[in-house]
């Protein structure tokens, strides 16, 4: 064999092996850099009962049901104030007196003022008659006539607001006056607590605690300085309206016995929210993180519930507002399932995922 026929035979082989790695090339790289689908990581949390936190806590003072501040509808001077801070009073008790010198001279004058406007109306009368006078002079003196007894009948009103009484059986509050002192129309002067409308244990608490309440739950509470066991209650009254500067609502408890119970009084309770208690038929209110509710709207929203196999599903759920860092689900949950707590947002529904343990 020479070497041109040797040549030739290697030139060829090569070409072969260097077609077969070419042809093969594409399916090796195929093979290698085919990405694979990674499954999401998230936290999972288990599911608690609600019970424990159905508990709203809130501190609050002893009012009477009604209250009512007393003041005079005109000024004047404060002649007498028999009443003081504790006094017991009954209805229509005289409690206050303004100096009426001013207030009788008013009606003095008045009542005078109304004499001249009678007499004023019968001569312009007799003269119309006889035709000395047009009829419409007639209509302004009985205007005039009107007008006067019209204003000895305010000054008259006003002279008997001189005199304060109660409008209730009840006891005082506060002294705000004193003898003596001269007061301007609307000065409050006194307090007065009504005894027959009961005492409560008025509490404010946050939007979201007066959304869990009704009337009709049950609380416990207790005195500051009073010994002895918890006193039991219930709502009465949730104000309609919050506190324009700290947004709060007004919840009164009953207060039950009013024995050793004075307004004023400081009082812790315990107020058990029926709507988180209740059964829903699903067993009950229970409580998760708050990163683990998603697509809230009002008292709606989403969670991913992890099955056995860390398999995601999307379900939806009734809540009723945060305590205390977690969100109350009414509805759509089951104290010991397990949720997403961490990483809700980047899952799909029916996606496997890798539950790892909070950092």
């Amino acid at each position: 064999m020479t070497d041109r026929t040797i040549a030739a035979s290697l030139a060829a082989s090569i070409a072969l092996l260097l077609t077969g790695c070419s042809a093969g090339a594409p399916e090796t790289a195929h093979a290698v850099t085919a990405p694979q689908v990674a499954q999401p990581v998230v936290v999972g949390a288990e599911v608690m009962p609600a019970e424990p936190d159905a508990l709203v806590a809130a501190t609050g003072t002893i009012v009477y049901t009604q209250e009512t501040t007393l003041s005079f509808k005109t000024g004047g001077i404060l002649t007498e104030l028999t009443a003081d801070e504790g006094d017991l009073v009954k209805a229509k008790q005289r409690l206050a007196r303004l100096d009426l010198t001013e207030l009788a001279s008013s009606v003095a004058q008045a009542e005078a003022a109304v004499v001249n406007a009678d007499l004023q109306y019968e001569r312009t009368r007799d003269l119309v008659e006889k035709g000395h006078l047009a009829q419409a002079r007639l209509d302004d003196a009985a205007l005039a006539r009107d007008q006067a007894r019209a204003g000895l009948t305010a000054v008259a009103f006003n002279r008997n607001l001189g005199v304060m009484a109660s409008p209730v059986d009840g006891v005082v509050l506060r002294r705000f006056a004193e003898p003596g002192q001269t007061l301007a129309p609307g000065a409050p002067v006194l307090q007065i607590g009504d005894t027959t409308s009961g005492l409560v244990l008025r509490v404010p608490v946050t939007a979201a605690d007066a959304a869990r309440l009704k009337v009709g739950d049950t609380a416990e509470f207790s005195i500051a300085g009073l010994a002895g066991p918890p006193r039991t209650g219930a709502i009465v009254r949730i104000g309609a309206k919050s506190n324009d500067a700290t947004g709060n609502f007004d919840v009164d408890i009953s207060a039950g016995d009013p024995a050793l119970l004075r307004s004023g009084l400081i009082g812790n309770a315990r107020i058990t929210s029926s709507e988180a208690t209740k059964s829903k038929g699903d067993g009950g209110a229970v409580r998760i993180p708050t990163l683990a509710l998603i697509d809230a709207r009002a008292d709606q929203g989403y969670v991913y519930v992890i099955d056995d196999q860390n398999i995601a599903h999307r379900r939806a759920v009734s809540t009723s507002g945060i305590f205390r860092g977690e969100v109350l689900i009414l509805s759509g949950l089951a104290a010991g399932e397990r949720v997403i707590a961490e990483g809700a947002a980047y899952v799909r529904d029916g996606e496997a995922v890798i539950v790892s343990d909070r950092p």
